[in-house]
């Protein structure tokens, strides 16, 4: 539990900060984050993609490759960091060797498909507790949402089809399964369930104007 929250703290340090910038995408974060919690000189090890042949892990559905975004590691402990970064559009000034680029750039992009968004940030918790069942290491786990679109964090319709899957603050119960199983949605993402209940609980911060919001999950 040590483990687990040290790397909560120094995430929630970096997401709180004042100075933070708008990142492009989920890789962009993953990179400054990662360097983010070296420089803390908390762990022993900083790993990102963290390769785990899925066919180790029991009752995983999804067939793919299981890449773990960050593992930070200190000790004889492990724990594995999994990041969703979503965004809708903006465009803002930007320079490149030091010059002003015209018109402005695309910085964030409308990404869209909240339904599915919200699918993989369960599917990322359901992917960590599979390890932490695995391997003796593996005591504990986070999932790290990010995004600009507040969208995210409404309360689903019940009649909505990705109704279970909903992302608004407060406990949420393991059935993650779609309303309509003959959808697009359930054909190409199967449903699942997880080990036990879990707490989402946002928290906002501005980065260069913009307003995020973000949830740490613990697993």
């Amino acid at each position: 539990m040590e483990l687990l929250k040290q790397a909560k703290e120094d995430i929630q340090q970096y997401l709180e900060s004042k100075d933070g910038e708008l990142l492009f995408n989920e890789r962009d974060l993953q990179m400054h984050l990662a360097i983010h919690l070296i420089g803390t000189g908390h762990y022993d090890d900083v790993d990102v993609e963290y390769y785990v042949p899925y066919e180790q892990l029991d009752n995983y559905i999804w067939k793919n490759e299981l890449k773990l975004d960050i593992l930070v590691h200190k000790g004889n402990e492990f724990l594995p960091i999994e990041l969703k970064y979503k965004t809708k559009r903006h465009c803002k000034k930007i320079y490149r060797f030091n010059e002003e680029m015209p018109n402005g750039v695309e910085v964030l992009k409308n990404q869209g498909a909240q339904d599915l968004g919200m699918y993989d940030f369960w599917k990322d918790v359901r992917r960590v507790e599979l390890v932490c069942r695995r391997f003796a290491a593996v005591k504990n786990g986070l999932a790290v949402f990010v995004t600009n679109d507040k969208q995210y964090l409404n309360h689903c319709r019940e009649t909505s089809n990705n109704y279970h899957f909903c992302m608004s603050e407060g406990i949420h119960d393991t059935y993650r399964h779609w309303k309509n199983s003959d959808s697009s949605c359930a054909g190409s993402h199967p449903d699942f369930e997880l080990e036990r209940n879990y707490l989402v609980h946002w928290e906002d911060n501005v980065y260069e104007g913009v307003e995020f919001y973000y949830c740490i999950v613990e697993i």
